[in-house]
């Protein structure tokens, strides 16, 4: 029991928010308050719309917030979650899922009003840096949301090529959960259901202009690979739009996988921090934006010589 409590201090000092805030006692003193739950996998610790009247510590395991069936943040040991709980927020906006067995420290209405009659100092002291975090953290999902600084792997398959991108996913789980992804609409909910793959982004099917959102991703440096399982015997109302994805996979020199086989080779690719390198700039670009600027200064020219 006493290594088991000396375990739960250092994660907490060197993990956590409490991390230099408080001492080893007043950490001690908390822990002994704080009941300690296990959850299995794929279990919900916070469901939506449910009374945010507690927080946890997350002390084993990885857990995902879901919000609208897409991952907002990933969570791993010393991670605090829940801290609207120190807020005008009266139910939380996101569930928390279990990735794997999980165990969490709970800290709620009840531990923070005993701590407040026995320790008010101590009380004081949580209250202030859970609601420090809680601002901290409502400030980055304004940023994220305003910015997006991630890069997706996009995950797109025609509909005779959906169930062979269902069964690649789930072959490679584990390397296809280490990126953020972004999925077409149909494609997305059927991964969802029968993968279980949980997506950060969601955009409209191919021929709704799906292709041509995951083509502006790509311009605005928010895609790192494309796997498309491509049909190649039928055809496509939206066929422009396919052409077009692809051409700016080769403006942007973005990796693109048509294919099971080839799909294997991007994913290993992405996934080798040896063997992966940051697309280089196609020389292209700068000879098409030099031409660019010359129209522009021709025109220009032309204007101020006109009567």
């Amino acid at each position: 029991m006493q290594n088991r409590r000396k375990d739960l201090i250092d994660i907490l000092k060197e993990k956590s928010p409490l991390a230099g805030q408080l001492t080893d006692y007043e950490m001690l003193e908390i822990i002994r308050l704080m009941p300690l739950h296990a959850y299995r996998e794929n279990a919900t610790i916070l469901t939506k719309g449910e009374p945010a009247n507690s927080l946890m510590f997350l002390i084993s395991g990885e857990v995902n917030v879901h919000l609208n069936e897409h991952r907002v943040a990933k969570l791993t040991q010393g991670d605090v979650f829940g801290e609207a709980m120190f807020s005008d927020q009266g139910i939380r906006i996101a569930d928390a899922v279990a990735v794997e067995p999980t165990e969490v420290l709970l800290f709620d209405h009840s531990t923070y009003e005993y701590l407040l009659r026995e320790d008010t100092k101590v009380a004081l002291k949580c209250k202030l840096i859970f609601e420090q975090l809680y601002k901290k953290n409502s400030m980055a999902n304004e940023y994220f949301f305003t910015k997006d600084p991630a890069k997706y792997l996009a995950l797109v398959a025609h509909n005779e090529m959906k169930k062979s991108l269902v069964n690649f996913v789930q072959s490679h789980v584990k390397k296809i959960n280490m990126f953020p992804l972004v999925a077409t609409g149909t494609t997305g909910e059927l991964l969802y259901k029968e993968a279980k793959i949980v997506l950060t982004k969601k955009v409209k099917s191919g021929p709704l202009g799906g292709d041509q959102a995951i083509g502006q991703m790509i311009s605005n440096d928010n895609i790192c690979g494309v796997i498309f399982f491509r049909d190649p015997l039928s055809a496509h109302p939206h066929h422009a739009d396919i052409e077009a994805l692809g051409r700016l996979c080769d403006v942007y020199q973005i990796p693109l996988a048509t294919n099971p086989t080839t799909a294997v080779a991007v994913l290993n690719y992405l996934t080798d921090a040896e063997q992966y390198e940051p697309p280089l700039v196609n020389s292209l670009l700068d000879d098409y934006s030099q031409q660019q600027a010359q129209v522009v200064q021709g025109e220009s020219t032309q204007s101020q010589d006109s009567p």
